[in-house]
């Protein structure tokens, strides 16, 4: 079964020039545009059924939409990387909610 990606919002946008992972940038302007608030402040995406808005993939979009941008992970000196007059959110720093990872080098 193929699926027709032609209506992706991604499809339409100009990438920034600053971003260096094309992919993940082009798979996070997908879900930001997939995940708006609706007129009683919740996600409009039926996968959310009824979330708060900002939901959870909305959230991840816009760690990942940072990321692909070359944005560090931390809280403290971040900027406004997504038009709030595009996707209609500050996308400023999330904290990170990982665990440290454990070092994989005991042989």
């Amino acid at each position: 079964m193929s699926e027709d990606t032609s209506n992706r919002a991604s499809r339409g946008a100009e990438r920034p020039h600053d971003v260096t992972d094309p992919l993940l940038w082009q798979l996070a302007i997908d879900v930001l545009s997939a995940h708006e608030p609706d007129d009683e402040g919740h996600c409009r995406n039926l996968q959310c059924a009824g979330q708060a808005w900002p939901c959870a993939a909305r959230q991840g979009a816009e760690h990942s939409l940072r990321l692909s941008r070359g944005a560090s992970d931390s809280v403290d000196g971040g900027t406004d990387l997504v038009p709030a007059s595009r996707w209609g959110r500050n996308a400023g720093p999330v904290a990170s909610r990982r665990a440290p990872k454990a070092s994989a080098s005991a042989a």
